[in-house]
C-alpha cells in the first residue's frame, strides 16, 4: 500500500498536466476575445430559439453526458490498474493503466465534434445568414492568405471554411492559424503564433484602383510616405493606415466606418486588419477559436452560440460599411 501512495501523486501530476495540454490545444493556445455581457445578451434570444427548435442540441447534450461518464470510468480503471501493478507487480496492471489512460485522453479530446460540425454549426450559421455554406474540414488555401500580404510564416493551418455573399459580393472565409519557427541555442525548434482568427477574401463589384492597408499600429509594413492620419483619435491609437491613393482612402474611411470599428473593438475586444488591392478586399479578425461550443446546459450553450453570432455580425457590419463606401465612388 505504501508503494501505491508513493506512485499516486506523480501519476496524478502527469494526468493533470495532460488535461491542461489538451485544453490548450483545443482552445487554440490563445485567449479568446472577451465580449461585453450586454453584447452577448443581444444575441441570446436568437441562441435560445435555435436550441429549442433543433433536436441536434439534445443529441449533443446527451453525447456530452455519455462522454463524461465513460471518461471518468476509464480514469477510474486506469488508477485501479496502477494499484494492481504497484501491489502485485503484475505486468497487466501497467498495460491496463496505459490503455485506459490513452482511451480517457481520446474520449476527452474527441468530444462532440461530429454532432457539432455536421449538424449544430450549419444550423447556427444559416440562422445568422441563409446564404452561408459551411464545411469544417475544408481549409482556406494558404496561397489566398498570402495574396493579402500580411506576413511571412513557417507553419499554416486552417478549418471552418465558409462561403456566401455580403452586400451581394461573394466571399470565402475560414479560421486560419499562422506560426513562426524559432530555434534556440540548443538547436531545439519551437513555434509561436503570429495570427489566429478568421480570415476572409471578398470580391468587390467595383475596384478601389489602388491599395489600402489598415493594420494594428504595432505593425510597420509600409513606407512612412504611404501613411495617412485619420481624424479620429481613438482610431489612431489602435490602427495605422497606408495607401497609394490618399484621397480615396479618406473617402473610404468615413467617420461612420472608423467609429464602427472602434465601437466593435470596445464592445468585443476584436480588431480588424484590412487590405484592399483593386477589387479584392482581405480581412482578418483576431478571434482565436471562432466556433467553440460546450454542451452541458442551455445557458452555457446559448452563451457560446451568442458569442459566435456576435463576432460574425461584427465582421459583416464592417465589411458592409466598407463595401457601401467603395460603391459610392465615382467610376
Amino acid at each position: 500500500m505504501n508503494n501505491f501512495f508513493m506512485v499516486f501523486p506523480p501519476l496524478m501530476f502527469i494526468f493533470i498536466f495532460i488535461i491542461i495540454i489538451i485544453g490548450t490545444v483545443k482552445s487554440g493556445g490563445r485567449k479568446k476575445a472577451v465580449l461585453k455581457e450586454e453584447i452577448v445578451n443581444k444575441y441570446k434570444s436568437i441562441a435560445y430559439d435555435l436550441i429549442n427548435d433543433n433536436p441536434e442540441f439534445d443529441k449533443a447534450r446527451s453525447n456530452y453526458k455519455i462522454q463524461s461518464l465513460f471518461a471518468y470510468l476509464f480514469l477510474g480503471l486506469s488508477l485501479a490498474s496502477m494499484f494492481v501493478f504497484v501491489q502485485l507487480n503484475v505486468l497487466f496492471g501497467i498495460l491496463g493503466f496505459i490503455l485506459c489512460m490513452v482511451t480517457f485522453i481520446i474520449i476527452i479530446s474527441k468530444g462532440n465534434d461530429k454532432v457539432i460540425f455536421n449538424n449544430v454549426l450549419p444550423k447556427v450559421l444559416n440562422r445568422f445568414n441563409s446564404d452561408i455554406i459551411y464545411d469544417h474540414y475544408k481549409k482556406m488555401d494558404k496561397n489566398i492568405y498570402r495574396e493579402a500580404r500580411y506576413e511571412s510564416f513557417d507553419r499554416y493551418s486552417s478549418d471552418d471554411y465558409i462561403t456566401g455573399k455580403v452586400h451581394n459580393c461573394p466571399y470565402e472565409m475560414a479560421e486560419v492559424h499562422t506560426e513562426r519557427r524559432h530555434t534556440d541555442s540548443k538547436g531545439r525548434t519551437h513555434y509561436s503564433t503570429i495570427f489566429h482568427g478568421m480570415f476572409a477574401k471578398i470580391t468587390l463589384s467595383k475596384s478601389f484602383d489602388g491599395y489600402l492597408s489598415i493594420v494594428n499600429n504595432k505593425i510597420k509594413l509600409f513606407a512612412r510616405d504611404q501613411y495617412i492620419t485619420i481624424d479620429n483619435e481613438a482610431f489612431e491609437k489602435i490602427y495605422d493606415v497606408f495607401t497609394d491613393d490618399k484621397i480615396k482612402a479618406m473617402r473610404l474611411l468615413t467617420p461612420d466606418v472608423t467609429t464602427k470599428m472602434i465601437d466593435i473593438y470596445n464592445d468585443t475586444g476584436l480588431y480588424f486588419e484590412i487590405k484592399i488591392y483593386g477589387n479584392n478586399l482581405y480581412l482578418r479578425v483576431y478571434t482565436s477559436a471562432m466556433f467553440s461550443f460546450a454542451f452541458s446546459n442551455i445557458e452555457k450553450e446559448s452563451k457560446d452560440i451568442a458569442n459566435s453570432i456576435a463576432k460574425l455580425d461584427s465582421i459583416y457590419k464592417i465589411t458592409e460599411n466598407i463595401i457601401n463606401e467603395i460603391e459610392g465612388f465615382d467610376v
